[in-house]
């Protein structure tokens, strides 16, 4: 999943045509313009902070540049249901003479954003113009949080088995913290703490890559805050492993990082 899967050439073999400056035509799309989602997928969270509005702009192209009054009819579904994300027009209108133009997915409230979620999207094209092909896009979206360093402390893994140093960090004034790497490089765990509750959950997220079926493996869990005799603090967790694409389970594992 980590290669993005481009959609910038619409060219459907009986359906489409590859428009190129000097290159004829190889394709009768019937005097239709195309439209399609340029990314299929996207792995890495877009990141909705002050200076792009909390709003993510995603690439819709189109056949035939050359034609006037496209429009891309889009539908928008999000893992909020409560409306917090919204596209800014359902129907988006291509200018004269360019193939690209970018369906705006907004936060209505962005107050409400959750720095612990990792919202997810879904966007399609529909309509007669949709391409077959390259209609709908999956992607996410993250608050951008500000991270400090905390030291390293150290993971001990049932699953894993060992017992090993991780950087970890803080939100800045915020009670997140993130594991760098907690079970594979690449990876940086999320772990949400609740002080006065002396809890602390790990909201579903992406932990490892899968290589025998190619698709980063999911975690999930919750826990406590102690302090140990040396008075640091403990998170002691129960980590659930799952691939959600094929409704599998590794179970829950017992993990416990200890700060510095």
């Amino acid at each position: 999943m980590k290669k993005l899967l481009y959609a910038f050439m619409i060219c459907l073999v009986g359906l489409s045509a590859c428009d190129q400056d000097n290159v004829q035509t190889k394709f009768d799309t019937g005097g239709v313009d195309y439209v399609a989602v340029g990314v299929t997928a996207v792995d890495e969270p877009y990141k909705l902070n002050a200076d792009n509005s909390y709003t993510i702009s995603f690439p819709i192209h189109r056949s035939l540049k050359d034609v006037s009054g496209t429009i891309a009819n889009l539908v928008l579904v999000s893992s909020d249901d409560s409306g917090l994300f919204e596209l800014e027009n359902e129907s988006l209108t291509f200018e004269d003479g360019n193939a690209v133009a970018y369906a705006k997915i907004a936060a209505t409230n962005p107050s409400a954003i959750d720095p612990a979620t990792i919202y997810s999207f879904e966007l399609m094209v529909i309509g007669t113009n949709a391409s077959p092909l390259y209609h709908t896009a999956e992607f996410n979206g993250q608050l951008e949080l500000d991270f400090e360093t905390v030291g390293s402390g150290s993971f001990e893994s049932t699953w894993d088995e060992v017992t090993r140093p991780v950087n970890l960090y803080k939100a800045v004034g915020l009670d997140i913290y993130k594991a760098e790497a907690l079970y594979e490089e690449g990876y940086d765990v999320l772990i949400i703490a609740d002080e006065g509750a002396a809890t602390v959950s790990i909201p579903e997220q992406k932990g490892w890559f899968q290589t025998d079926v190619q698709l980063p493996a999911r975690i999930a869990g919750s826990g406590t805050i102690s302090t140990n005799g040396d008075g640091k603090k403990v998170f002691t967790m129960r980590i659930e492993h799952y691939l959600p694409e094929y409704d599998h389970t590794w179970e829950e594992w017992d993990e416990i990082i200890t700060f510095p």
